[in-house]
């Protein structure tokens, strides 16, 4: 009788655990964050609002992010003109996130759908 008491109670045990641990969720995903060190994403803070952008004077930048997946990439292009804009202390009326997609088309990167440069 006690083996079928036991049985009952460890099928019980089991699926309360089991209907328990279904509403358990994952942390969330942190930013993702720039891997290159500032004197590589540094290359990237001449391009400002102050010039016009074309091929020639992207391409240092292109060299370092090229090096990095698109996502990444973004990120680091994102950090390093927000940051030329901190530093300087210039109030450029600049939109980031149109200069960084801009940046990352002459590089021929993609651009992620929904990326904003905040």
């Amino acid at each position: 009788m006690a083996s079928k008491y036991m049985t009952a109670m460890m099928a019980l045990y089991l699926t309360f655990n089991l209907v328990l641990l279904g509403f358990t969720s994952a942390q969330p995903t942190s930013a993702p964050v720039c891997p290159l060190n500032p004197t590589d994403a540094g290359i990237c803070q001449n391009v400002l609002g102050l010039i016009p952008l074309n091929t020639r004077n992207v391409a240092p930048c292109c060299t370092v992010l090229a090096r990095l997946d698109t996502p990444l990439a973004a990120v680091c292009a994102c950090q390093a003109v927000r940051l030329n804009v901190n530093v300087l202390g210039i109030n450029l009326n600049v939109n980031l996130t149109l200069r960084v997609t801009e940046i990352l088309g002459l590089c021929g990167l993609p651009v992620q759908t929904g990326f904003l440069c905040l």
